[in-house]
């Protein structure tokens, strides 16, 4: 999540830069919708005391997986409904712009963390 908070970081100033105040919010925002999508996931598989036991793991997994998803879709659904601002097309593009960045940010970390343990269990694929 520091990788992706990074990323929404970089890209909110350069757009502010670019574009202004109001693209550079924007901007900032489709990161953090990410954001806190990503955090509800990480919450429910790791830090969730209940969902360690390994009947409940899988099943933690896939509340993780819906629950970003409702988390997402709930946010862009309330930021479009909430602010006429973002239905302009280039704000909207800016928008979904931050929020793809800080999605794949969120998937190259996964998959560098990912790789990195791969080699730990003793298992060579």
């Amino acid at each position: 999540m520091r990788a992706q908070l990074a990323a929404i970081v970089v890209f909110a100033l350069l757009v502010t830069v670019t574009a202004g105040t109001l693209a550079g919010l924007v901007a900032a925002w489709g990161g953090t919708i990410s954001l806190i999508a990503y955090a509800w996931g990480g919450y429910q598989i790791w830090l969730h005391p209940g969902n360690h036991a390994p009947k409940r793991m899988a099943t933690a997994a896939v509340r993780a997986e819906m629950g970003k998803i409702a988390i997402m879709l709930l946010l862009f659904w309330l930021t479009f409904s909430k602010v006429p601002e973002t239905r302009e097309m280039k704000i909207a593009m800016v928008l979904l712009l931050g929020f793809l960045i800080a999605q794949v940010v969120g998937w190259i970390q996964v998959a560098r963390l990912d790789g990195r343990t791969a080699g730990q269990d003793g298992q060579n694929d």
